[in-house]
C-alpha cells in the first residue's frame, strides 16, 4: 500500500450488476468516482448533484475566459491611454448578460 496515501484502511464490499451501474449512474451526476461515492454517502453526506453538468460548466469557463480576455485587451489599451470604444464596452456587456442568462437558466433546470 502506498505509504504517501492519508488512509490507511480499505473497506470492499459486494454489489450485483445492477447495483454497480445504478451506483455509477449516481455517481456520475456527481461528477465522482463510485468509490467516491459511497465513501462520501456513508459518511452520511447530503449531496445534490450539480445543477450544471460538465460539458455546461466548461463552456461557461470557455466563455467567461474569452471575455476576460476582451477585458484584458481593453484595459491595456486604456493603461496605455488610447480611447476604448463605446461599442466594444457595451458589446463586452452583452456577452455578460447573456452568459449570466445561460448560468441561470441551467441551475433553473
Amino acid at each position: 500500500m502506498g505509504e504517501n496515501r492519508k488512509e490507511s484502511r480499505q473497506v470492499k464490499f459486494r454489489v450485483s450488476d445492477d447495483e454497480f451501474e445504478r451506483l455509477e449512474q449516481i455517481a456520475k451526476e456527481f461528477q465522482m468516482s463510485v468509490p467516491s461515492f459511497c465513501k462520501r454517502k456513508a459518511q452520511g453526506a447530503r449531496m445534490r448533484p450539480p445543477k450544471i453538468d460538465r460539458e455546461g460548466a466548461f463552456e461557461i469557463a470557455h466563455q467567461l475566459r474569452a471575455i476576460g480576455n476582451n477585458v484584458n485587451q481593453l484595459s491595456k489599451r486604456a493603461n496605455e491611454g488610447k480611447a476604448i470604444p463605446h461599442l466594444e464596452l457595451h458589446g463586452i456587456q452583452k456577452e455578460l448578460h447573456a452568459l449570466w442568462r445561460q448560468f441561470n437558466e441551467a441551475i433553473q433546470k
